[in-house]
Order: C-alpha cells, then structure tokens, then sequence
C-alpha cells in the first residue's frame, strides 16, 4: 500500500514539476519581426570544420605511405589503388 501511494504521489509531483517548467519555458515567445540575425553570430562559426579534418586525418597516413614507396611498378599500383577506392582526392 506504500508503494502504491508512494508511486501515485510521485507521479502527481513530477506532474505539477513539469507543468511549471512548461509554463516557464518561452516556447511561445514572440517576437518582433525585425531580423536581428546580423548581431548574432551562430555557432557554425565557432565549429571546426570537422569533415575536413576528416579527410585529412584520413587521407595523410596514404599519403605519407605513398612518399615512401621508391619502386615505380609498387608506387603505379599504389595510385591507382587509391583512385578505384577514391581516396586520391579531397572533397571541397
């Protein structure tokens, strides 16, 4: 019988918790109309560019190991490896 009230009170007080925090939340803020995006800079800003660290990361080790290949047959193979795998070029 503890529990079951326990579990009920439980449930009545996360309720009323989240009414108040909908309540308070400005979900439904209004705003002007004007488009002061100018003043604000984003986020995307402040981001590293992570698709092309990325490619780097994953393009510089072959690179590295096509530097070190001295036979001309092994170093023909080794490039046309990497343009069948299309890992010979880096994304804009």
């Amino acid at each position: 019988m503890k529990t079951i009230i326990g579990f009920v009170s439980g449930v009545i007080v996360c309720g009323i918790i989240l009414l108040i925090l909908i309540s308070a939340l400005p979900i439904r803020a209004q705003t002007d109309g004007s488009d002061n995006t100018s003043d604000n800079f984003s986020l995307m800003e402040l981001l590293p560019d992570i698709e092309k660290i990325y490619s780097e990361a994953l393009l510089s080790p072959l690179n590295d190991a096509k530097d070190k290949i001295y036979d001309d047959d092994i170093a023909r193979y080794y490039d046309r490896l990497l343009e069948r795998a299309e890992l010979d070029r880096v994304e804009p």
